[in-house]
């Protein structure tokens, strides 16, 4: 049992199924088709090597498939998720800079001002892009929170 979970991805069973079940359905109706032959006088036992190689070959072109198709996937998720905290990055990093700006600024209403819609945009940037992880948290929920905090920058 130890043995099998130090197996490489591509032999993990989730990925076998289908070749498995592929091969053995090529290797069933190749094996029917013998038996016809078999009642029209071909020998039987010249061809079950073939079927079995053919049930092999079958399966084996479906795995290679699916191992194509799962890492492309995972390329392409990967790289969708890449573009999103891109995207984050450069949006809060702008907002980053408006707060570092407003540092600069005397006037102690405008600073703050300037704090407050910097921390929307990062509370915007947030909550539309990046996905929320839990499911009962909304976005009225968010909000709410954020305009609680927000007073005691006023002050």
């Amino acid at each position: 049992m130890r043995k099998l979970k130090n197996l490489p991805g591509w032999l993990a069973f989730r990925r076998l199924e289908a070749p498995l079940l592929t091969g053995l359905v090529l290797f069933i109706t190749s094996y029917t088709g013998d038996v016809i032959l078999e009642w029209r006088g071909v020998s039987y036992t010249s061809t079950i090597l073939n079927n079995l190689a053919i049930g092999i070959l079958g399966g084996l072109t479906l795995l290679f498939y699916l191992s194509a198709s799962y890492e492309y996937h995972n390329y392409k998720r990967a790289k969708e998720q890449m573009a999103l905290i891109s995207e984050v990055n450069r949006q809060v990093r702008e907002a980053l800079m408006d707060i570092t700006e407003s540092a600069m600024v005397e006037d102690r209403a405008e600073r703050l001002t300037r704090l407050d819609e910097a921390t929307d945009r990062i509370d915007q940037v947030l909550t539309q892009l990046v996905p929320t992880t839990a499911a009962s948290m909304s976005a009225e929920a968010a909000k709410a929170k954020a305009a609680e905090a927000r007073p005691a920058l006023a002050r």
